[in-house]
């Protein structure tokens, strides 16, 4: 699936309420390091590019959005540069690309776990990674499955 097409649809159709919701709590948690600058119209695209492909999770408290976890297929040589270009996930892959997580609290955050556990087996076998701000550049972390642990013994 190719982001361009999800643009087009989304100008074309109009983003869904649904995904609105979504949108809006990213922009509302977004604190500069996780979007880059992104705009709206960018965010959305990313977000209903994940929505279609079902690399997303959303916990929601009635109507509203509480927490958001989006994730790639990549292999573990790909950098960053593999979301900015837009790249087609690599479903064979061996990594998995942990982006954009926003959770309200820690029982939230165990929701989101359980449901990328649920929606993406693979995460129990693959190397994890995730770019993490530190001393004001980005870096690539390797992620422990421990870190899953100790967040679901809380």
């Amino acid at each position: 699936m190719q982001a361009g097409y999800i643009r087009k649809w989304l100008e074309i159709n109009g983003v869904p309420k649904e995904l609105k919701s979504i949108v809006g709590y990213c922009i509302r948690k977004e604190n500069g390091k996780v979007f880059g600058g992104m705009d709206e119209d960018t965010i959305s695209t990313m977000v209903a590019y994940h929505y279609f492909k079902k690399t997303i999770s959303v916990i929601r408290d009635g109507e509203e959005v509480v927490g958001v976890h989006m994730w790639y297929n990549c292999n573990y040589t790909d950098d960053f540069s593999f979301i900015e270009n837009w790249e087609e996930d690599r479903k064979n892959g061996d990594t998995i690309f942990m982006a954009f997580l926003f959770a309200e609290s820690n029982d939230v955050m165990k929701e989101l776990i359980h449901d990328f556990m649920d929606k993406e087996p693979d995460m129990l076998t693959k190397k994890l990674v995730a770019m993490r701000e530190r001393g004001g550049y980005p870096r690539r972390l390797d992620i422990s499955r421990k870190y899953f642990t100790k967040i679901l013994k809380k």
